[in-house]
């Protein structure tokens, strides 16, 4: 039975990541009248992502008053597309704020290392959103919302990682990792912030591929493997990413692009893919794990497009990036039609069970 008070939320979730989609590849190219095109980076990583991570924490807690967070946040897309940038920004300030009250209740039930690096997350989430209120430009915001994807993504891989032998030294030597790419947000971006941040996050990978249960979870068959590749290829682009950030321009159009899809892309929606058949049944109430071999396909088919896509920008290639910017969001909404349908089918195999009992 889904979570009534989920409901309200969802809908905003699932537009904002259809609007956010379309209005990227409007900005590749594409011929497609949508509005709210300049906003598509708020949408995917505000009205999207911001609030998907905003959902996973509310419905943690008994009172479902705190879904008011994700609700407001996901209305941030309402106001995006009517050209209400001011109020849109103001309601992301306000669901990252939400977040970082959320962290501290969990904090206080459970202080663990891995809360406070995602609390650390939210705060930065936090600060891009009152930069983009303040600036309203993006490059000011930018890096803190990676930041955000960054410490909430480790912090959920280093709580696995309390499964496994990993020393503690190298616990707080990946925390050291995670907070040189903080000390390069504070820093100038386009000087020697870029580096501290292009560093952190090749060190963060290496320490991901060594000691991430990932390893482990690709020997099993199943749902274990497609999510421990997902992960792997995730880690792998990461490490990208901080090459790219490192070497490449980022006042060269193609190649910035380059780099924020590895990330954005590569990093982030394998991650989405390799934790969703885990996260979303729980988040709306379900209690099993739905799993088909059609998601190998989709995960296989995403690291192809990204693939493709970094090659275009390289290549300096519109026409290709434009082909494989398409495959990316459809092989993202795939995934996002196919996992109701996997869940509504594991509801039915749940009741055949019970009526042969």
């Amino acid at each position: 039975m889904i979570k009534k008070p989920i409901i309200f939320v969802m809908p905003l979730v699932l537009i904002s990541l259809v609007i956010g989609i379309i209005t990227g590849w409007v900005r590749i190219g594409w011929q497609i009248p949508v509005p709210g095109i300049a906003e598509h980076g708020a949408m995917m990583v505000g009205s999207f992502l911001g609030t998907v991570i905003c959902v996973e924490r509310a419905v943690t807690f008994k009172n479902k008053l705190y879904l008011i967070i994700p609700f407001l946040n996901g209305l941030s897309l309402v106001f995006l597309l009517r050209g209400e940038t001011y109020i849109a920004y103001s309601l992301l300030v306000v669901g990252s704020l939400g977040l970082c009250l959320l962290y501290t209740q969990i904090i206080k039930k459970s202080p663990e290392i891995y809360q406070y690096v995602m609390l650390a997350g939210a705060v930065c989430w936090l600060v891009g959103n009152l930069f983009l209120v303040n600036k309203a430009l993006y490059p000011f915001a930018v890096p803190w919302w990676i930041a955000f994807l960054l410490l909430t993504i480790c912090g959920e891989r280093l709580e696995l990682s309390k499964f496994l032998p990993v020393p503690n030294h190298q616990k707080y030597l990946f925390l050291g990792f995670l907070g040189l790419f903080i000390l390069g947000c504070v820093l100038p971006w386009h000087g020697t912030g870029r580096y501290l941040g292009g560093i952190s996050l090749g060190l963060a990978a290496l320490w991901l591929l060594q000691y991430d249960m990932a390893m482990k979870a690709v020997k099993k068959p199943g749902l274990h493997r497609y999510s421990g590749a997902l992960l792997i290829s995730g880690y792998f682009w990461l490490l990208i990413s901080g090459v790219f950030l490192c070497s490449v321009s980022l006042t060269n159009p193609f190649l910035y692009d380059a780099f924020l899809h590895a990330f954005f892309l590569g990093f982030v929606i394998s991650m989405v893919f390799a934790h969703g058949p885990i996260i979303l049944p729980g988040v709306l109430g379900f209690p099993f794990k739905p799993f088909h071999n059609i998601l190998v396909v989709y995960g296989v088919v995403l690291q192809l497009s990204i693939i493709t896509r970094v090659l275009a920008d390289f290549m300096g290639s519109p026409v290709l990036r434009q082909w494989s910017g398409i495959v990316n969001g459809i092989v993202i909404l795939a995934f996002f039609i196919t996992m109701p349908v996997l869940m509504k089918r594991e509801i039915g195999k749940q009741k055949r069970v019970l009526v042969k009992q």
